[in-house]
């Protein structure tokens, strides 16, 4: 097996060019075969041989070191290798090295988009893997499937040294964070923030300023972060989405996410350092 540590270098890409010996990831309904700790395991093809796990199907997913990095996707009915067990990505954030999440990612958003798509949604014909691209082809019109990515925003609304952060129905206990949600056909990203923002917790913004971006594999989003200055207007949760909301001082935060789990945590710890920086 290969050590899972903070020096691997991954490079993505579609088709694999390389006779180099591979290395492997297993996945099985959305979770990953680790060790009994939860540690990340990644096979040699030697490790496979001898391990009767059986796979129905395999994606190649880039250059892991230079060698061919695949997900190999275990039947519902084969044994799992010894002294291991399977763990959702979830439970897997903010324990594995950056290289590694970007790898899982984009082997769920990879299977979750291959298993969604084995018919045609024009003519109902089942489709197969193109040759040379990332898509599914169908011979009714030559037409490609190729995978989808919904983009999110996600904004820190700063009022000097108040952060307004909010509590989802689905969050856990006291747990806040920044404001989220879908772009819209039709809408530009910081349309989408001033309209989310509204919605969520009835006050304007201006002044949005782009942070960066985050893979989120939930099941498969973009999302975009922003900064973004409170207006006007006093804080109303939807009460749909939104049950609690308010202004918290950068010295006086609820529980909220941290920058090394989600790009949440890193708009927040990004702007208690351009306080206190």
């Amino acid at each position: 097996m290969i050590p899972a540590d903070n020096n691997l270098v991954f490079r993505p890409e579609n088709i694999n060019t390389s006779s180099e010996s591979c290395i492997s990831i297993i996945l099985r309904n959305q979770e990953f075969l680790t060790s009994k700790a939860s540690e990340v395991l990644l096979f040699e093809d030697d490790d496979l041989k001898w391990s009767e796990m059986e796979f129905s199907h395999r994606h190649f997913l880039g250059y892991l070191n230079n060698r061919p990095c695949f997900v190999r996707c275990l039947k519902d009915s084969s044994p799992t290798a010894q002294d291991t067990i399977l763990s959702p990505l979830r439970s897997l954030l903010g324990r594995i090295p950056d290289t590694l999440f970007t790898i899982f990612s984009r082997s769920l958003q990879i299977d979750n988009w291959y298993i969604s798509n084995q018919f045609c949604g024009t003519c109902g014909k089942a489709v197969k893997p193109h040759e040379t691209e990332r898509a599914m082809i169908c011979e009714c019109m030559n037409k490609l499937i190729y995978p989808t990515i919904s983009p999110c925003i996600i904004v820190l609304v700063t009022n000097g040294e108040e952060l307004l952060l909010a509590h989802n129905k689905n969050f856990p206990g006291e747990f806040y964070s920044t404001l989220a949600g879908f772009i819209e056909p039709g809408e530009s990203a910081e349309s989408a923030i001033e309209r989310e923002v509204f919605e969520e917790v009835s006050v304007t913004v201006k002044n949005i300023t782009y942070y960066g971006s985050q893979s989120w594999p939930f099941p498969s989003q973009l999302m975009l972060g922003y900064h973004a200055e409170y207006d006007e207007g006093i804080i109303s949760p939807d009460g749909v989405e939104i049950d609690k909301a308010g202004w918290f001082n950068f010295r006086d935060l609820p529980q909220v996410p941290t920058g090394n789990i989600s790009i949440s945590g890193k708009l927040i710890e990004s702007y208690i350092e351009k306080l206190t920086g």
